[in-house]
């Protein structure tokens, strides 16, 4: 998929009332340069800021703060559209999001456009690989995004 039908796949996706888009695909597919690339978007890179911002917090209250700190992140931005980059935090135990809800809610302000390093299958979504640590497979059932594949 070149650029050019990426950003048309992402454009129609929020213009057509979905406020958070999945990009998804393999490791090393190209995910994050993409992001790059798009016009007029935020990227917020998930994993860095969002770590950077719960170091200040004690540990036991990671799960409650992070929607809030995540709200706060998004927030900063100007961009109507922000790219999530990096989001393996969100998928943290230890963080005990329910991620669908998490998206949706933050989605209020700001349409996201999500890299999500694994598959789809049917009904289910893959972060990494089968074997792998930090492996989920999630049910697309209540999944607030339109779906884009890099793979296809």
């Amino acid at each position: 998929m070149n650029l050019e039908t990426l950003q048309d796949g992402i454009t129609d996706s929020l213009n057509a009332g979905h406020s958070v888009v999945l990009l998804v695909g393999p490791p090393g597919c190209g995910k994050s340069r993409f992001l790059r690339e798009l016009h007029q978007v935020g990227i917020l890179d998930v994993g860095k800021e969002l770590a950077r911002e719960l170091m200040a917090i004690p540990r036991k209250e990671w799960g409650e703060k992070s929607l809030q700190v995540m709200k706060s992140l998004l927030e900063t931005f100007t961009h109507p559209v922000i790219a999530l980059d990096n989001i393996e935090i969100l998928l943290s135990p230890e963080l005990n999001l329910d991620l669908w809800p998490a998206l949706e809610k933050w989605s209020g302000t700001k349409q996201l456009v999500v890299a999500w390093t694994g598959r789809v299958d049917d009904q289910e979504i893959q972060w990494g690989d089968p074997g792998v640590p930090g492996h989920v497979i999630m049910n697309l059932e209540n999944c607030p995004a339109k779906i884009l594949s890099l793979t296809g």
